[in-house]
């Protein structure tokens, strides 16, 4: 999945956040012809360190600080579990997404298609 999702966006990086919201639980980046929701737990780290995550009693304020970034990269979150994504921002900080449950999916909207992230997934899951 990451990899199809790499492909989709190799021509259109770096996507500028333009919006950011957390309205527990629901994760929303989006800008210029791309959004990204997220119900699944997700954290922003910095040099190997949690800065915040979705459970920080002001994350949804700590989100709009995402306003103005640019998402840069995306890599497989974990060698060990490659569906979920960890997108690089301009700022050198990555923000981790991970889809823990079937109806808790990530959803990347992109001009080339749309991306689902989901656990239930065969290649990710017994």
């Amino acid at each position: 999945m990451i990899e199809s999702l790499r492909a989709a966006l190799a021509d259109l990086l770096p996507l500028r956040i333009s919006e950011a919201s957390f309205a527990d639980p629901v994760l929303t980046l989006a800008g210029d012809n791309w959004a990204l929701n997220s119900l699944s737990a997700w954290r922003v780290t910095k040099d190997g360190v949690l800065v915040y995550g979705y459970s920080y009693p002001d994350a949804a304020d700590r989100v709009w600080d995402l306003c103005g970034q640019s998402i840069v990269s995306v890599a497989a979150q974990s060698a060990l579990m490659r569906g979920d994504p960890a997108l690089g921002l301009s700022t050198g900080e990555w923000l981790e997404i991970f889809s823990d449950h079937p109806t808790d999916p990530w959803v990347f909207r992109l001009p080339a298609g749309t991306f689902v992230g989901s656990p239930s997934d065969p290649r990710y899951s017994r």
